[in-house]
């Protein structure tokens, strides 16, 4: 079999002798491309790059007396990643499912199933696979989010709703360690105001009851006053005993003292029984005091228990609330989402020089192929020939 060296120039000669073949079939395939990339729906992008900005570390912003080393750890933690948490936010089902709903993306996407879990299905796998791309730099922290549809304003709309709804989820749905905090003091101081006000108006119906304006000093007025009534009551008894031995019994002066006795012992009777016109209103019943003493230094007792209780509880609940605005993560925006001046794609330039180097390739190596062929079936002939 005869051999030849295949180099340059044979191939030079072999792609010349077919060069109408190659011009035609690159000036095809490059046509088609061209046609295509006119064709095809232009696509847009539009994205936008944040910061997670929030501040999980430590510490309360001043210092609260009688704040014990456990209370102190539940209002402070560790640095959480903020970014992470956001991504896996944005990426998950109920975020997905609310931006298509909202955009009506399965009309968007085309998509006919009657079977709206399956039409929902179909529709994730679109939006996560071709619309929606969100990424993150663990050199920067820096996190980004992009859509790419076939309208410039659906682009922008899309990415705009991620970041709001994404703000919101922050706020109002991402139970943070300040927020849980802040939420478990403010039951407790809400509790602590109820039951010193309920103790107040307790002291309050207490005092207007029983005339206990001041306890202590009523009680100390009305023993001094009951102690000069028994003492001048004592002292008339001594003088009644002198005057009988010295005076007959019909005696003005007997009876006299005995008239003055008798009213004193009647007045001591009404200060003991708690009733009669000469005792003054603002006194307390002597009969009373013992219980009238123990409700009310109970009643003291408690609401200045409470009271303890409230002022250890509402500067940590203050300083809860500062946690809370620390804790709670915000967006700090590096680059908005905005309507696309150029397309994403199809890159036309691109497409149209790509196809038309695999063209001119596929058709040497279609030259080549056709050659070596003929090549082989022409020495098959030869073969056959010889004698």
């Amino acid at each position: 079999m005869d051999k030849r060296e295949f180099d340059f120039f044979e191939l030079s000669r072999i792609l010349l002798k077919n060069r109408k073949f190659i011009i035609i079939f690159v000036a095809v395939v490059s046509v088609a491309a061209v046609v295509y990339s006119l064709l095809t729906p232009q696509i847009w992008e539009s994205s936008a790059s944040f910061y997670v900005v929030g501040d999980q570390s430590t510490g309360l912003p001043f210092d609260i007396k009688g704040l014990s080393g456990i209370t102190a750890s539940l209002l402070g933690g560790d640095n959480t990643q903020n970014a992470v948490n956001s991504i896996s936010a944005m990426s998950s089902r109920e975020f997905s499912e609310d931006i298509i709903r909202h955009f009506d993306l399965i009309s968007y996407y085309k998509i006919t199933e009657k079977d709206s879990l399956m039409a929902m299905d179909k529709a994730l796998k679109k939006l996560r696979k071709k619309t929606v791309k969100i990424g993150y730099s663990t050199n920067t922290s820096l996190v980004s989010v992009g859509a790419q549809t076939k309208s410039k304003k659906l682009s922008r709309d899309i990415v705009d709703y991620y970041i709001a709804k994404l703000d919101v989820y922050n706020r109002e749905q991402k139970l943070t360690k300040g927020k849980m905090n802040r939420e478990f003091l403010e039951d407790r101081v809400r509790d602590t105001r109820a039951e010193v006000d309920s103790l107040l108006l307790a002291v309050k119906d207490f005092q207007t009851k029983h005339n206990a304006i001041d306890i202590e000093t009523q009680t100390a007025s009305l023993i001094g006053s009951y102690a000069d009534v028994i003492a001048s009551k004592m002292q008339t008894d001594i003088e009644l005993d002198l005057a009988r031995k010295n005076y007959a019994a019909d005696s003005p002066v007997v009876a006299e003292l005995k008239a003055r006795s008798d009213a004193l012992g009647k007045q001591i009777r009404e200060l003991e029984a708690g009733g009669g016109a000469l005792k003054p209103r603002y006194l307390i019943d002597i009969a009373s005091l013992p219980d009238l003493g123990t409700q009310f230094a109970q009643l003291k007792l408690n609401l200045t228990i409470q009271e303890t209780v409230f002022e250890f509880l509402y500067p940590q609940y203050e300083a809860a609330r500062l946690e809370e605005l620390r804790d709670m993560p915000s967006l700090d925006i590096l680059d908005s989402p905005r309507e696309a001046g150029m397309r994403a794609r199809p890159k036309r330039a691109l497409l149209c020089i790509i196809a038309f180097g695999l063209a001119f390739v596929m058709a040497v190596l279609i030259t080549l192929v056709k050659n070596a062929f003929e090549q082989n079936k022409h020495r098959l002939l030869e073969k056959k020939q010889e004698p």
